[in-house]
This record gives structure tokens, sequence and C-alpha cells, in this order.
């Protein structure tokens, strides 16, 4: 069984294949280790309206609003304007910077949203009415991801101590 060479294949017509060789140089390929990218884990959304704004079904929904006495901002708007949001968002993270120094509950809740996040890897939805507008829980986002690098920065050392302790 043969072939035919096409006219734009003519200046290979006295081509013997076996002539041929092919030498394909030996690389070492570096193969990176996919990084763990808490960001990827972690987002807010809306309790209702358009399904982008909503949690998927592989994500973990966490109640972010009022119906939360830990994590829903204790400061109601009082109307509907772009300044008075801002203004509930500063009181909340005044609220939140006094939590977190104390280590008390919003610090412990998020601790364990970070701790599922590293440790089971699930993809976490903080719920709240707002979203997509600024929110309140647009504060956590980034303290949670701050502890979960720090969780995988401490495992990380806690598995190289243990290498060096191997015989």
């Amino acid at each position: 069984m043969g072939f035919k060479l096409k006219p734009a294949d003519k200046k290979y017509q006295d081509t013997n294949p076996e002539d041929l060789v092919f030498s394909i140089p030996h690389q070492e390929i570096e193969v990176k280790k996919e990084e763990f990218n808490p960001w990827d884990y972690v987002r807010v959304v809306n309790v209702r309206g358009e399904p982008e704004f909503q949690a998927n079904s592989d994500e973990k929904v966490i109640i972010g609003h009022r119906g939360n006495p830990i994590l829903g901002n204790k400061h109601p708007m009082q109307e509907k304007s772009i300044k008075e949001r801002d203004r509930v968002i500063e009181e909340h993270k005044k609220d939140l910077e006094a939590d977190l120094a104390v280590q008390g509950p919003i610090w412990n809740t998020l601790q364990n949203i970070a701790k599922d996040i590293v440790e089971n890897k699930q993809k976490i939805a903080i719920e709240c009415f707002c979203s997509p507008t600024k929110c309140h829980n647009d504060l956590l986002v980034p303290i949670i991801v701050s502890m979960a690098k720090e969780m995988l920065e401490n495992k990380s050392n806690l598995e190289i101590s243990r290498n060096k302790l191997k015989p």
C-alpha cells in the first residue's frame, strides 16, 4: 500500500524515508506540582438572584447575613445608598478587627472555614443579600485565605521537620 505525492510534496520525492533519522533530545521535564491556591476556594455569593452570583453545587454554603449571629453585620443600613453601605461596612470592619485581636467567635469561625478548605479542599460560598454589590463579607475572604495559607505553611514545616527526624 503506497501513497501518492501531491504536487506540493514534489521536493521530497527523492527522499528515502529510511534515510531519515529523527532524534528527539532527551530533556528532563520538570513536573510542577499543582499549587493549592486558597483564593480559588472561597467567595461571597448572593442568597437569591442570578445563578452566576449564587453558590454552586460543589460549594459549602456559609450564611453571612444577619441570620448568622457571628458573621452577620450587626449594623443595619438606614437607607439604600452607597454612602450608607460604606458606613455599615466600616462599622463591621471595626467589630471584625476587635474580634480578631482577641481571637473571638468570628476568628474561630473563620479558622474553621480555613481548616475546611485546607484539610478537605472544600469550596466555600459565603451567602449574603448584598452580593454582588459591596458586602461586609468581602472583608472575610482575604482573612480566610491568609489563615488557610498559614495552615498550609505550618503543615509544610511540620512535614519538613518529620522528614529530618527520619533516619
